[in-house]
């Protein structure tokens, strides 16, 4: 003899049937999530700042944010250091990335290399191998090669392009999951 169904109590074959179900989608949506946070190489207008590089540094060497006293200092040693180079260069107030390195600390088309390490510091690496340039560059290096000599790796997934006279092109590696500001 067969038992009943109870009204509003579901059988065995039904839950089983529903928890793997739930695996299932679990499982599919994890590796969807996993195959759409691959990291992306973009091309870019608005260059790395010095304070996301800060930060940055911070996270590596202390495992946190700086703290408010940390972030003064920087500032401080920052805006020493902009003005020094303000001063050296009095023709950089007459052109339109003025603002950029003076306010927002910010790498913008045409910084000169002088401008960056004042903003950056030192790249991780610099290169004038266009073969590495071009493995750097991945899918935009047919639009960067006519005007790039010089490319220099910073953290953060960055590359800046140089011609003669300053940035020509900057691309950044970001995941698709980052949300952006602009």
């Amino acid at each position: 003899m067969r038992a009943r169904p109870v009204p509003g109590v579901y059988n065995d074959g039904v839950m089983r049937w529903l928890a793997r179900l739930g695996v299932l989608a679990t499982l599919t949506l994890s590796l969807a999530a996993c195959g759409a946070t691959a990291p992306v190489l973009e091309r870019t207008t608005r260059g790395p700042n010095a304070e996301e590089f800060f930060i940055q540094q911070s996270y590596t060497a202390n495992g946190r944010a700086p703290s408010f006293d940390e972030k003064r200092v920087w500032q401080d040693q920052m805006d020493e250091k902009v003005f020094k180079y303000l001063r050296e260069h009095p023709e950089m107030e007459q052109t339109s990335r003025y603002s950029e390195f003076r306010f927002w600390r910010q790498v913008a088309p045409g910084s000169t290399p002088g401008e960056v390490k004042v903003l950056l510091g030192e790249p991780r690496e610099q290169t004038v191998d266009p073969a590495l340039m071009a493995a750097l560059g991945e899918q935009h290096w047919l639009a960067v090669r006519s005007t790039a000599k010089e490319a220099w790796v910073y953290p953060l997934g960055w590359v800046v392009y140089f011609d003669d006279k300053g940035v020509v092109d900057m691309l950044r590696k970001v995941s698709p999951l980052e949300v952006r500001d602009e």
